[in-house]
């Protein structure tokens, strides 16, 4: 199983639901190894979640950007 650590660097649990929580009511970013996945505000009501990720042949990071109500495409990409 995947450590997770939040930005204070707490361990959370590895799921959707933890993970959606501490970006919502969290500290809004969550890391990995090689990934993380984090909240940008772009208004009070726009919100984006970002997921970046290093692949493995050790390229450039490579970044998505998905509306708030994408989350399960975000932590399925996160997750992978």
């Amino acid at each position: 199983m995947v450590k997770l650590i939040n930005k204070n660097g707490m361990e959370i649990h590895n799921s959707a639901k933890h993970v959606f929580e501490e970006l919502m009511r969290g500290t809004g970013s969550v890391m990995a190894d090689k990934s993380s996945i984090f909240i940008e505000s772009k208004s009070f009501n726009e919100k984006y979640i970002v997921v970046s990720r290093v692949p493995e042949s050790q390229g450039a990071v490579v970044t998505n950007k998905f509306p708030q109500s994408r989350f399960k495409d975000a932590w399925a990409l996160f997750c992978n």
